[in-house]
């Protein structure tokens, strides 16, 4: 009997804590800033950490994440001696494939060395790391 129960009890806490939400601030985080266009375009990134395979942008001023899935992940260079490998890594918009954009970044360990956003008629959006705005897992962006 007291081993049935202990069962129940593990089951319901297991239970519990898989239906509760990820918060923001579990998942990494990266803020960043448009460059060469105007306006100004400021994005969140965050890759979920319940999940190897999506994650979310968050444009400044909107309500609404954009989920993305991963498209896929190419090893561009390998260090030796102990220094990261470089990747590129490309993501899809989870929207109708109409309207799907890309983002694709290149990163060296923690360092995002390029960032940009690929339109669906092909024109290209770069993007800089703006970590000064990076607040306990979440961009808190400047009105304007």
């Amino acid at each position: 009997m007291e081993i049935q129960r202990k069962r129940c009890l593990a089951l319901l806490l297991f239970l519990i804590t898989a239906a509760t939400p990820v918060r923001a601030d579990q998942d990494n985080v990266r803020c960043l800033r448009s460059i060469g266009v105007q306006p100004l375009q400021r994005l969140q990134f965050a890759l979920r950490s319940d999940s190897d395979s999506s994650a979310y942008v968050l444009y400044q001023g909107r309500r609404a994440p954009i989920p993305l899935k991963l498209l896929k992940v190419t090893e561009l260079r390998r260090d030796e001696g102990g220094r990261p490998s470089e990747f590129e890594t490309q993501w899809i918009e989870a929207t109708p494939p109409e309207s799907a954009g890309r983002y694709v970044y290149t990163n060296e360990g923690s360092s995002i060395d390029d960032f940009q956003y690929i339109r669906t008629d092909g024109s290209i959006v770069r993007f800089v790391d703006d970590a000064d705005v990076l607040d306990v897992g979440r961009c808190s962006w400047a009105p304007p």
